[in-house]
């Protein structure tokens, strides 16, 4: 199994960002190749990616699944844990790119529901510096935006863009230093939440599952103290 545990971690860290039905089959031909038995439930494969994780936290990383609230799909996550800039994450990228990536992550950040139109992908491209090399080309910018979302660190919805997977796990902590006004932590589990629900009296947002959990026992907001009326059945993204 060990084998197969270096091989599913180099495809993560390949992909950056894997949805659940590419990790199952990953692990599948994996098993398949090496003669070991396939995890027979989603328990006992996340048992597995838990057992990685162990390691790689050591070095300061992880390997993790996220269930992006947006799109309601679980993607295993390769991330790096140290902190430092914005932009640590892509050393082969130039100056302005890294720059580029950086607005990126405050316009969305900054942005009510943290996404915005996807037309918008060049006009962030003029925020950054006119002393930082040459500006990006729309081609350029167009060619970021389809790698950085396939490493997970953006979502594509429809017409617009969010933060991504990746970006919910690699920048958690920058996010909440660098943007304390839009990154909160939900007050019941204490962990960032992004999208999920909000109170209908208070605008305090929660995670779904919190709050689902918590109105179990009691009936009101645990911010306001107010009676909780929002549905929950629906997504919210705002």
């Amino acid at each position: 199994m060990e084998k197969v545990k270096k091989q599913l971690l180099q495809a993560a860290i390949n992909h950056g960002s894997m949805p659940m039905d590419m990790v199952t089959e990953i692990i599948a031909k994996l098993c398949d190749a090496y003669d070991v038995r396939v995890p027979d439930s989603p328990t006992a494969l996340k048992g597995v990616i838990v057992e990685i994780d162990t390691e790689l936290r050591k070095y300061d990383q992880t390997l993790q699944f996220v269930k992006h609230p947006l799109d309601g799909t679980e993607y295993l996550v390769f991330g790096m844990l140290t902190s430092n800039l914005a932009c640590k994450f892509q050393p082969q990228y130039t100056d302005t790119e890294r720059n580029y990536f950086h607005k990126l992550l405050e316009s969305l950040v900054s942005s009510d529901d943290y996404g915005f139109v996807w037309n918008d992908i060049y006009s962030v491209a003029n925020l950054i510096p006119a002393n930082v090399q040459r500006p990006l080309t729309k081609q350029r910018i167009q060619d970021l935006e389809s790698i950085w979302t396939a490493q997970g660190y953006f979502l594509q919805k429809e017409d617009k863009i969010y933060l991504g997977p990746r970006t919910m796990v690699e920048y958690s902590n920058y996010l909440k230093q660098h943007f304390p006004d839009f990154i909160k932590d939900c007050i019941l589990c204490q962990r960032i939440v992004y999208w999920d629900v909000k109170c209908s009296e208070c605008q305090v947002k929660l995670h779904r599952e919190c709050i689902r959990k918590y109105l179990i026992k009691k009936s009101t907001c645990p911010g306001c103290k107010r009676t909780w009326n929002t549905r929950l059945s629906l997504p919210q993204n705002n």
